[in-house]
């Protein structure tokens, strides 16, 4: 059996970094995939999704590097996750689907003195390098 998921889509803001219990840095992030198709009137459609994508490790730094708005491609494995909230004394229990990358590729530019992980600095111009994939078993230079 296999619990696989790829995705291709936007950023919805940038990633936010957090620390585990077991001192581990990771990041949260949305990410944005449409769809579209036409309806019996010929008509199209869309539709968004928006997903919930948890980045480990070495991908927690490179989804810190990326920006809101910004295509991405990822492979990971989705995870669900049961919560409880109370609304006016009601305890309502809800089912979160979760995708927890294993590797991430950026599809997109973003502005080169604002990515370090592109190649550039401040002052050495807009300098770039070919995407890459980053996946837990790779380290970065």
């Amino acid at each position: 059996m296999v619990n696989k998921v790829i995705l291709i889509g936007r950023l919805g803001k940038n990633a936010e970094v957090k620390t585990a219990q077991n001192n581990k840095e990771y990041a949260v992030f949305s990410l944005a995939t449409s769809e579209s198709w036409k309806n019996e009137k010929g008509e199209y459609e869309n539709r968004t999704e928006w997903h919930r994508v948890y980045a480990w490790s070495n991908l927690s730094s490179f989804a810190k590097t990326l920006q809101k708005g910004q295509l991405i491609s990822l492979e990971g494995k989705i995870k669900y996750r049961e919560v409880s909230e109370e609304v006016e004394g009601v305890t309502f229990k809800h089912t979160i689907a979760e995708i927890h990358a294993t590797s991430m590729k950026r599809l997109s530019k973003v502005e080169a003195a604002d990515d370090p992980a592109d190649g550039a600095s401040e002052d050495d111009g807009a300098h770039q390098k070919e995407p890459e994939i980053i996946s837990p078993t790779k380290r970065r230079k």
